[in-house]
């Protein structure tokens, strides 16, 4: 599989692979280089009005405030940024949905 920006392939899969890997902070800096935004503008792609939020997920491990960047949150800017695409899991939002 490609490394889309250098990022490792296992970090694009879903969270449900099993062969899927977390993002480490040097991943999360590197999704910020690949796409040429501000840690405000990715935050803000994401819903994340607290643009201080990318600089916890950017930090290493062993610095005062860092966080692991949620799931929910790397997988949303993958896919806005085009480095994977959506693959609909075929379930309905409701019955009229057809």
């Amino acid at each position: 599989m490609d490394r889309p920006g250098g990022l490792p392939p296992g970090t694009l899969l879903r969270y449900a692979d099993p062969e899927y890997q977390a993002p480490t902070p040097q991943d999360v800096r590197t999704l910020k280089t690949i796409s040429g935004m501000t840690g405000r503008e990715l935050c803000a792609l994401v819903g994340m009005e607290d643009h201080r939020t990318w600089r916890r997920w950017s930090q290493e491990p062993d610095q005062a405030g860092h966080r692991q960047i949620p799931y929910a949150a790397w997988r949303l800017l993958v896919l806005e940024l085009g480095l994977v695409r959506h693959r609909s899991t075929g379930v309905k939002a409701s019955p009229e949905d057809g």
